[in-house]
Protein backbone atom coordinates (compact mmCIF):
# COMPACT_ATOMS: atom_id res chain seq x y z
CA UNK A 1 0.00 0.00 0.00
CA UNK A 2 1.39 3.40 -0.79
CA UNK A 3 1.66 5.71 2.09
CA UNK A 4 1.88 8.88 -0.19
CA UNK A 5 -1.19 7.82 -2.53
CA UNK A 6 -4.95 9.15 -1.66
CA UNK A 7 -7.79 7.41 -2.75
CA UNK A 8 -10.27 9.05 -4.95
CA UNK A 9 -13.26 8.45 -6.20
CA UNK A 10 -13.22 9.46 -9.85
CA UNK A 11 -16.54 9.71 -11.38
CA UNK A 12 -16.93 9.42 -15.50
CA UNK A 13 -20.59 10.53 -16.87
CA UNK A 14 -19.74 10.85 -20.69
CA UNK A 15 -17.98 7.59 -22.61
CA UNK A 16 -15.52 7.68 -25.20
CA UNK A 17 -16.48 7.71 -28.58
CA UNK A 18 -14.19 5.83 -31.33
CA UNK A 19 -14.63 6.92 -34.97
CA UNK A 20 -15.63 3.71 -36.94
CA UNK A 21 -12.00 4.42 -39.14
CA UNK A 22 -10.39 5.25 -35.98
CA UNK A 23 -7.27 2.92 -36.64
CA UNK A 24 -7.66 1.80 -40.46
CA UNK A 25 -4.53 2.42 -41.31
CA UNK A 26 -3.01 1.81 -44.59
CA UNK A 27 -0.85 -1.22 -44.79
CA UNK A 28 2.91 -0.77 -44.73
CA UNK A 29 4.53 -4.01 -46.58
CA UNK A 30 7.30 -5.48 -44.13
CA UNK A 31 10.60 -4.81 -45.36
CA UNK A 32 14.04 -6.68 -44.92
CA UNK A 33 17.18 -5.84 -44.52
CA UNK A 34 19.23 -5.71 -47.67
CA UNK A 35 22.33 -7.70 -48.24
CA UNK A 36 22.95 -7.28 -51.70
CA UNK A 37 26.00 -5.40 -52.15
CA UNK A 38 25.43 -4.41 -56.02
CA UNK A 39 22.40 -3.04 -54.44
CA UNK A 40 23.77 -1.02 -51.68
CA UNK A 41 26.15 0.48 -54.21
CA UNK A 42 23.19 1.50 -56.66
CA UNK A 43 22.51 3.89 -53.81
CA UNK A 44 25.54 4.74 -52.75
CA UNK A 45 26.62 6.05 -56.56
CA UNK A 46 23.36 8.20 -56.34
CA UNK A 47 24.18 10.07 -53.09
CA UNK A 48 25.04 13.33 -53.75
CA UNK A 49 29.24 13.58 -52.86
CA UNK A 50 29.73 10.03 -53.83
CA UNK A 51 32.17 10.52 -56.99
CA UNK A 52 34.48 12.75 -55.27
CA UNK A 53 34.92 9.76 -52.45
CA UNK A 54 35.08 7.35 -54.53
CA UNK A 55 37.68 8.87 -56.49
CA UNK A 56 39.54 8.99 -53.37
CA UNK A 57 38.67 5.10 -52.29
CA UNK A 58 38.61 3.12 -55.77
CA UNK A 59 37.45 -0.02 -53.99
CA UNK A 60 34.22 1.38 -52.88
CA UNK A 61 33.03 1.19 -56.56
CA UNK A 62 34.29 -3.04 -56.53
CA UNK A 63 31.39 -3.26 -54.40
CA UNK A 64 31.88 -7.46 -55.35
CA UNK A 65 35.07 -7.41 -53.17
CA UNK A 66 33.29 -5.89 -50.22
CA UNK A 67 32.88 -8.36 -47.15
CA UNK A 68 29.83 -8.30 -45.46
CA UNK A 69 30.46 -7.66 -41.26
CA UNK A 70 27.71 -7.12 -39.67
CA UNK A 71 23.72 -7.15 -40.08
CA UNK A 72 20.86 -5.72 -37.24
CA UNK A 73 16.99 -5.92 -37.22
CA UNK A 74 14.42 -5.81 -34.60
CA UNK A 75 14.80 -10.40 -34.87
CA UNK A 76 17.76 -10.66 -35.97
CA UNK A 77 21.99 -9.70 -35.58
CA UNK A 78 24.70 -11.71 -37.31
CA UNK A 79 28.40 -11.43 -37.70
CA UNK A 80 30.10 -9.03 -35.76
CA UNK A 81 26.98 -7.58 -34.46
CA UNK A 82 26.88 -7.35 -30.67
CA UNK A 83 23.87 -4.36 -29.31
CA UNK A 84 21.08 -3.34 -30.68
CA UNK A 85 19.33 -0.79 -28.48
CA UNK A 86 15.94 0.85 -29.21
CA UNK A 87 14.74 3.76 -27.17
CA UNK A 88 11.49 5.84 -27.05
CA UNK A 89 9.66 3.19 -30.03
CA UNK A 90 6.02 3.24 -30.40
CA UNK A 91 3.76 0.92 -30.27
CA UNK A 92 -0.05 1.04 -31.78
CA UNK A 93 -2.31 -1.97 -31.30
CA UNK A 94 -3.44 -3.38 -34.30
CA UNK A 95 -0.86 -1.94 -36.32
CA UNK A 96 2.81 -2.04 -34.51
CA UNK A 97 1.91 -3.50 -31.67
CA UNK A 98 5.02 -5.45 -30.27
CA UNK A 99 3.44 -8.78 -31.73
CA UNK A 100 3.47 -7.26 -34.73
CA UNK A 101 6.76 -5.28 -34.90
CA UNK A 102 8.46 -9.17 -34.22
CA UNK A 103 6.69 -10.45 -37.36
CA UNK A 104 7.10 -7.99 -39.15
CA UNK A 105 10.98 -7.20 -37.80
CA UNK A 106 10.52 -3.44 -37.94
CA UNK A 107 9.73 -0.77 -34.82
CA UNK A 108 8.06 1.95 -35.03
CA UNK A 109 8.46 5.53 -34.09
CA UNK A 110 5.83 7.84 -34.19
CA UNK A 111 5.59 11.87 -34.57
CA UNK A 112 2.62 13.75 -34.85
CA UNK A 113 -0.74 12.85 -34.95
CA UNK A 114 -2.31 10.18 -32.68
CA UNK A 115 -2.95 12.09 -29.36
CA UNK A 116 -6.69 11.07 -29.33
CA UNK A 117 -5.16 7.55 -27.89
CA UNK A 118 -2.19 9.39 -25.98
CA UNK A 119 0.78 10.17 -27.77
CA UNK A 120 2.49 12.59 -26.49
CA UNK A 121 4.12 13.62 -29.88
CA UNK A 122 7.79 13.06 -28.84
CA UNK A 123 10.54 13.06 -31.44
CA UNK A 124 12.72 11.02 -29.44
CA UNK A 125 13.11 7.82 -31.00
CA UNK A 126 16.92 6.21 -30.95
CA UNK A 127 18.85 3.66 -31.98
CA UNK A 128 22.02 2.04 -31.31
CA UNK A 129 23.87 -0.88 -33.49
CA UNK A 130 26.91 -1.89 -31.47
CA UNK A 131 29.51 -4.09 -33.58
CA UNK A 132 32.92 -4.71 -33.88
CA UNK A 133 36.01 -3.28 -36.82
CA UNK A 134 37.70 -6.67 -37.23
CA UNK A 135 40.77 -3.97 -38.45
CA UNK A 136 41.61 -0.64 -39.25
CA UNK A 137 39.78 0.81 -43.13
CA UNK A 138 37.13 1.51 -44.91
CA UNK A 139 33.34 0.82 -43.92
CA UNK A 140 29.66 1.24 -45.44
CA UNK A 141 27.19 1.35 -42.75
CA UNK A 142 23.96 0.72 -44.87
CA UNK A 143 20.72 1.83 -43.21
CA UNK A 144 17.34 1.05 -44.09
CA UNK A 145 14.34 2.95 -42.80
CA UNK A 146 10.66 3.29 -43.95
CA UNK A 147 8.67 6.78 -43.38
CA UNK A 148 5.10 6.59 -42.42
CA UNK A 149 2.17 9.21 -43.38
CA UNK A 150 4.71 11.34 -45.11
CA UNK A 151 8.51 12.44 -44.59
CA UNK A 152 10.18 11.79 -41.91
CA UNK A 153 13.99 13.09 -41.05
CA UNK A 154 16.57 11.50 -38.86
CA UNK A 155 20.65 12.08 -38.07
CA UNK A 156 22.74 9.26 -38.33
CA UNK A 157 25.92 8.97 -36.24
CA UNK A 158 29.23 7.01 -35.79
CA UNK A 159 30.72 7.06 -32.46
CA UNK A 160 30.41 10.71 -31.76
CA UNK A 161 30.61 11.93 -35.39
CA UNK A 162 27.16 12.69 -37.12
CA UNK A 163 26.48 12.02 -40.92
CA UNK A 164 24.59 14.93 -40.83
CA UNK A 165 20.77 15.60 -41.12
CA UNK A 166 19.15 12.42 -43.50
CA UNK A 167 15.40 13.72 -45.06
CA UNK A 168 13.52 10.79 -46.92
CA UNK A 169 9.96 9.81 -47.70
CA UNK A 170 9.02 6.22 -48.16
CA UNK A 171 11.17 3.30 -47.62
CA UNK A 172 15.67 4.42 -48.11
CA UNK A 173 18.36 2.60 -48.41
CA UNK A 174 21.24 4.82 -47.45
CA UNK A 175 24.73 3.99 -46.85
CA UNK A 176 27.67 5.65 -45.19
CA UNK A 177 30.95 5.73 -45.57
CA UNK A 178 33.65 6.04 -42.48
CA UNK A 179 37.30 4.91 -41.72
CA UNK A 180 37.04 3.03 -38.47
CA UNK A 181 40.04 1.53 -35.99
CA UNK A 182 40.15 -1.94 -35.27
CA UNK A 183 37.74 -2.80 -32.08
CA UNK A 184 33.83 -1.49 -31.06
CA UNK A 185 31.72 1.06 -32.89
CA UNK A 186 27.95 2.62 -32.57
CA UNK A 187 26.11 3.61 -35.74
CA UNK A 188 23.08 5.42 -34.07
CA UNK A 189 20.07 6.88 -35.86
CA UNK A 190 18.12 9.98 -33.65
CA UNK A 191 15.11 10.83 -34.94
CA UNK A 192 14.13 14.10 -35.98
CA UNK A 193 10.84 14.68 -37.34
CA UNK A 194 8.42 12.58 -38.69
CA UNK A 195 6.76 8.95 -38.37
CA UNK A 196 9.28 5.71 -39.69
CA UNK A 197 10.18 2.19 -39.31
CA UNK A 198 13.72 1.12 -38.09
CA UNK A 199 14.29 -1.34 -41.35
CA UNK A 200 17.86 -2.61 -40.50
CA UNK A 201 21.39 -1.74 -40.24
CA UNK A 202 24.23 -3.83 -42.62
CA UNK A 203 28.12 -3.07 -42.16
CA UNK A 204 30.15 -4.03 -45.19
CA UNK A 205 34.10 -3.94 -44.86
CA UNK A 206 35.64 -2.03 -48.44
Amino acid sequence: MAKDFQLKLVKVDKALRIPADARKIPRVTPAKPTIDAGAIYKALKATTGADKIIEQIPNLAKFSWWLPIATFSVCLKTGTAVFLDIWDADHFDGFTDMQRCLTDCRAWFSADGFTTWGSAETKTGRINCFFNAPEDGTYICNAELQSFAGPAQVECVIDSSSFGPLPFNGSITQPHTCTLVKGGHSFRIRQMSGSFFFIGLSVWKV
